[in-house]
Order: structure tokens, then sequence, then C-alpha cells
């Protein structure tokens, strides 16, 4: 389980990709009556395109608050910070990108949600929905963790100084 974690964590391209094949495989076993459609109720429902439309807010929101932790972590300048991104490489980039466009695919989907739900293909709108609500939790999930983890650099970094001065 560790191991998965793990690459969950450095490679969050992997989420992306398993929420997709996830959501593919549910549209494909619904469609063969493997399994019940569970989002039937949003295709009858006259108010399904408000809940789209406030999902594209939830997701705006994340998309908004992942720039503003990356902006953080990257224009912040103590040594902690420097030690922090060239330790962390690549995953490090790979975090900071993902939640960037994770609230991207969110507000997409959910934009793409609404429009196809107007058109009048009701059956297929709500897993654009679904998709919206995996990609802005999946972004909000790891946006939260390294938002964390910056404040845990922050924290050290302070710890340190005050260590120092309380020493002179």
């Amino acid at each position: 389980m560790k191991k998965i974690i793990g690459l969950l964590k450095d490679r969050p391209s992997f989420a992306t990709w398993l929420i997709i094949g996830v959501i593919v495989l549910q549209v494909v076993l619904v469609k063969k009556g493997v399994i019940p459609y569970w989002l039937e109720g949003l295709c009858k429902s006259n108010e399904a395109n408000d809940l789209y439309l406030a999902m594209l807010g939830a997701a705006a929101l994340q998309a908004g608050f992942a720039g503003v932790v990356v902006v953080f972590g990257l224009s912040a300048q103590p040594q902690a910070f420097r030690i922090l991104r060239n330790a962390a490489g690549q995953s490090l980039v790979n975090n900071w990108m993902s939640i960037s466009y994770s609230g991207f695919l969110s507000a997409g989907c959910a934009l793409a949600a609404t429009l196809i739900n107007m058109l009048g293909d009701k059956w297929f709108s709500p897993w654009f929905f679904e998709a919206s609500m995996l990609f802005c939790a999946h972004g909000v999930i790891r946006l939260l963790w390294l938002f964390k983890q910056l404040i845990g650099v922050v924290r050290d970094a302070d710890s340190k100084k005050a260590q120092k001065e309380s020493e002179r």
C-alpha cells in the first residue's frame, strides 16, 4: 500500500489517468448492463445544470488556490525553500503542475456537463460531472498535502532561526 501511495505522490498524472480509466470503465459497464446507472437521477433532473455550474465554481476556486500555493513555493527565497526545490526535483514540479491542471480539468468537465445537458444528451452529461468532481477532489487533496509540506518547511526554518537567535 505504501508503494501505491508513493507512486501517487510522486506521479500525480497516474492518479489523473486512473480517474479517467474508472469513468470509462463505468460507462462501458453501464452500457453493457453489468452495473446500474447510479447517475440516472441527474439525467431526469431539471436542476442538473445548477449543480454542474456549482461544480464549475468549486473547480475555479481549487485552480485559484493552486496558483497561490505554487507561487508561494516558487517565490519564497529562504534557504529552506531552495533546499526543498532542489531535493524534491521533478516530483515537486509534477505535483505543482498537477494541482494546477486538475482545477482546469475539473472546470472543463463541469462546463462540458452543462453544455452536453443543455444540448440534449442528458444521458452522457453526468459522467462529465463525475469526472469534474473526481478531478477537483484529487486536486484539493494534493493541494492540501503540498500546502501542509510548505507550512512544515516554514515552521522548520523559523525554528532554526529562533534557535540561532537564542544562542547569541
